[in-house]
């Protein structure tokens, strides 16, 4: 009975895991002409580059972005992906929580070295609170900065 369960669940495993590789594929290129004007795309070319922009248009041969105010024109036969780019970077929520996580394991490791034997000794904890804080900011607002949600519309055949 053990192994009949076990096996179902490998074998539903493995249909999941492939319908999601399916949909990880995008759905061709109807879905990139249908970005909207003005939509941020990231487009990866087939050489490794990597190109992001506002999208102007998409025709059957050819997709138009705008970068750094400047019209781009990319061939359809060098792109190799085009995702679609939503939402806002989040580097001052992310900033706030590294802050505070950092300022935590700051003031732990502060506390950790402190010693009723000296006067100063509470410094420590001071001094790991900032120390923490500012490393922890740091962090969070790089980690911030790359939270963006992107959804695939093309791979290259």
């Amino acid at each position: 009975m053990r192994v009949k369960v076990f096996s179902l669940m490998m074998v539903a495993a493995l249909i999941v895991a492939q319908s999601g590789i399916v949909l990880a594929q995008g759905s061709g290129w109807s879905a990139v002409q249908a970005v909207a004007a003005d939509e941020k795309v990231l487009i990866k070319q087939k050489d490794g580059k990597t190109i992001s922009g506002k999208m102007i248009e998409a025709t059957d041969t050819n997709l138009s972005i705008t970068k750094d105010k400047k019209v781009v024109n990319i061939s359809r036969d060098n792109i190799a992906t085009v995702e679609h780019v939503k939402g806002k970077a989040q580097k001052t929520k992310w900033a706030g929580i590294g802050a505070a996580a950092g300022a935590g394991s700051g003031a732990a490791i502060g506390g950790l070295q402190t010693r009723s034997s000296f006067d100063d000794g509470e410094i420590y904890v001071v001094a790991g609170v900032l120390l923490g804080a500012g490393i922890g900011a740091a962090v969070g607002t790089a980690f911030g900065a790359s939270r963006r949600h992107r959804q695939l519309l093309y791979t290259a055949p």
